[in-house]
Parts: structure tokens; sequence; C-alpha cells
């Protein structure tokens, strides 16, 4: 290009043109979702060098977007306290140079339950009489609590002895666990993982414990001791019901509830006029009264038979016999006898 003055080109102008460029869009974007939180991160564009880009960053709903993050020079954006766990959302990031824009940069629709990624439980174990018991701890959640967000979750645990190949035990609900049929003594090592929806946690830290040894009764020795202690109970059930029952009897009989008649009472209560019984309880001796009876026989001096002499003598006292009582102390009685042989005899009464 010429100003021309007079017809002529005089002095010649260079125009220099200036096209800007469109700025470039970030690249990269992924979103980030652990243990219930939602974080979209970017790469700044890699056709600039040593240009500081601000970016910003807005999430759709129901009907439309809604900025979060403005004009910030961060690679990535926190979404958590903006979105529901159960909700379903689209993001999306553009960078900023000198009042220029690029284009949006957009992602899938998303649901927080179903893309976030749960960390790794935290695990104790501790030994006892040769059993070896494992605490699982849930990681915590940003929002609400892990059981809360999933109706069924469970644990899949591995355990090995040290410097073996892992053994996977079944998937379990409880948070404590104890691990069957391990040797005492020896050295074991577990690594546990949280199942949900058809995906697995990270996996915890190798934990590793030497199991105790086992102070295990034989089955037989328990029967043995349950058999001695229900016959030892028994017998003395018995024993004791026994001595209730005659010692009560022995208390019946000495207290009876039934009282005696007034007239047995009566006589009980006197003394007995007895003479038998009064002699009985009298310290002295009783003197014995008895009656003598004297019966004298002679020899006959023929073969006739001859009268037999019988003398009785009998006491005051004594009474009943078929004899006449008179006042002298002796009396005579003759008695006659067909008897050949001759008799004597005394007898006292």
């Amino acid at each position: 290009i010429c100003l021309t003055f007079v017809g002529r080109c005089t002095i010649p102008l260079v125009v220099v043109v200036l096209l800007s460029e469109k700025v470039p869009a970030p690249e990269n974007v992924r979103v980030i979702s652990l243990n219930m939180g939602l974080v979209l991160e970017w790469d700044p564009p890699q056709s600039t060098t040593n240009t500081v880009f601000n970016y910003t960053s807005e999430k759709k709903g129901w009907d439309k977007y809604e900025p979060v993050c403005l004009s910030s020079s961060s690679l990535s954006c926190d979404f958590t306290d903006s979105v529901s766990i159960f909700g379903t959302y689209q993001l999306r990031v553009r960078a900023e140079l000198h009042g220029e824009t690029s284009d949006w940069v957009e992602t899938k629709e998303l649901a927080v339950d179903l893309i976030t990624e749960i960390s790794a439980p935290h695990v104790g174990l501790r030994s006892r009489k040769g059993q070896t018991e494992v605490d699982i701890t849930d990681p915590p959640m940003k929002k609400r609590n892990l059981r809360d967000v999933f109706s069924y979750i469970s644990y899949l645990i591995h355990f090995w002895k040290k410097g073996e190949t892992k053994k996977v035990m079944n998937a379990l609900v409880s948070l404590r666990v104890v691990l069957p049929r391990l040797e005492p003594l020896v050295n074991y090592c577990i690594e546990v993982e949280i199942l949900y929806l058809n995906k697995s946690s990270q996996s915890s830290n190798i934990t590793c414990l030497t199991n105790t040894s086992s102070n295990e009764v034989e089955s037989w020795l328990i029967a043995v001791v349950l058999l001695v202690s229900f016959l030892v109970v028994l017998v003395t059930v018995v024993l004791i019901f026994l001595a209730v029952w005659y010692g009560y009897r022995g208390f019946r009989i000495m207290f009876p509830d039934a009282d005696l008649p007034e007239d047995l009472k009566k006589f009980l209560s006197q003394r007995s006029q007895s003479s038998i019984l009064s002699a009985m309880q009298e310290s002295a001796p009783v003197k014995e009264h008895f009656c003598e009876l004297r019966i004298l026989h002679k020899e006959p001096n023929s073969s006739q038979d001859r009268p037999i002499g019988i003398q009785t003598h009998k006491n005051e006292c004594c009474i009943g016999a078929n004899v006449k009582q008179n006042n002298e102390e002796k009396s005579e009685m003759i008695i006659t006898t067909t008897e050949q042989k001759p008799l004597l005899a005394e007898m006292r009464l």
C-alpha cells in the first residue's frame, strides 16, 4: 500500500493485521468420586506454554446449569456440597484468558451413588485361645454413612500363612469375624475388601498376627464332667429331700397339730393310784406276802389206806383259798387219798 501524491507512490505503508486465535479448551476432563464425594478435574491446554488460564465449572441438575467454581486458576472443582447422593447431574468446564473463553467441555450424566468408589476399610486383629478375630471398620463417608447409602454390603477376607499363597474366605456381613481352622503359634496375614453394587472397595493394608496356642478341652472330658456334675446334683437333691421329709415327720410327731381330748389330758395329768404302779415307783423293795402249805405223810402199818395229813399256814393277806379262814394263824385239814405210794412234799407260795 502506497501513499500517492501527484499520481505516484511516494511513501510505502505496511499494514499488519493481527488475527487473534480462539482460547483452547481444557483437556483430559475427568470425574473423581471417592467415599460419596464428587470432584471434577482437568489438565490445562497443551498447545500453550507459560500461559495461566482461569476456569469456570458448572453443574446441571434438573433444568439448567449453575456455576460452582468461577474464574479459578485451580485445575479441579469440588461439587460434593452442591449435589445429592441419589441425584443425577451433568458437569462442564471451560478455560478463560483475557476476557475470552473456550468452548465448554461437558461430562455425561452421572449419579454419585453409582460411580463412587469406596476406600479401604480399617482392619484390626487379635488372637485369643487359639482363635484370631478380625475387627473391620468402615471408612468414613463424605456424605452420610456407608450402610445408609447401600442396603447390602459384605466383606471379602483374604488370609494366609505368611510366605504362602492367599486363601479367600466367603463374603460375610458381620464387622467381627473369627477365622476358622487356624493352626496355633503360626503367623497369619489378613487383607479385607468391601463388596457393594457388584464392585469392591480398595484393599486394606496387609496385617499380620501370630495365632495364640489353643487351650481346647477334649469333648469326651466335657461329657464326663457334665455327667458327674449331673449325678452329684441329683444325689444332693435326693438327700436334701429325704432330710426335709424325715425332719418334717419328726416335727409333726413331737408337735402334733391335733389337740388331745380334755378327758385324756386330765387323766394324763393326774398321778395314777394303782398299787402296782406305786410299788414300782417306790425305791424300797416291796414286802412279799405268801401262804405256807405243808403236806405230811406217814408210812401205813397195814395194807389199808391211811389218811394223809395236810397242814396249811396262811397269812392274813392270803386270799382266794377254798378253805375256811379263821382268826388263828394255823389250821389243819384231813384229806383222804387212795394213793399207794408215800408222798412227802412241802410247797411255799
